[in-house]
């Protein structure tokens, strides 16, 4: 007779995650980024490309060595046309589909994961930071262990 060991595996996140709600697309929300904080986000080679979902998502990355964290914006929305029902004479009739990276946070346009230790004074003043960009409508953490989805933050 064999028995079988199972066990729980409770993984505890070593990053800060942060949704955010806003009207700018990718590229204009890591310039502003970089020049409130002081990064240097850079859109990584490939995007985040998921073949299940039919779909990727924008990626750009920081890595700061001298303060030993990793920073990481991620576009949480997807939109695209299905082949097979675009119609170009219904060019305006079209709607496109959306595929969510997180799909329990639709409302989230990105994430800005960080990677490594950071107090809850210096994140408070990153989001203080943050919230002074125009256009950011909403801006707060999102508890990765909540997440159904959290697996896709695994990067």
């Amino acid at each position: 007779m064999s028995k079988t060991l199972s066990f729980d595996f409770e993984y505890e996140h070593d990053y800060t995650l942060i949704g955010v709600h806003t009207s700018l697309e990718d590229y204009r929300l890591a310039f502003f980024l970089n020049k409130v904080l002081n990064l240097k986000f850079k859109r990584y080679r490939e995007d985040l490309d998921f073949e299940s979902k039919g779909c990727s998502f924008s990626f750009f990355v920081y890595e700061d060595e001298v303060n030993y964290k990793s920073w990481s914006l991620i576009s949480n929305k997807q939109y695209f046309f299905e082949k097979e029902k675009f119609d170009f004479a219904n060019l305006f009739q079209n709607e496109p589909k959306v595929s969510y990276l997180i799909p329990e946070k639709r409302k989230v346009d990105f994430f800005i994961k960080i990677s490594g230790n950071i107090d809850s004074e210096s994140l408070q003043l990153i989001m203080q930071k943050i919230k002074g960009i125009k256009n950011i409508i909403a801006l707060y953490t999102v508890e990765p262990n909540k997440l159904k989805s959290k697996d896709y933050l695994i990067f």
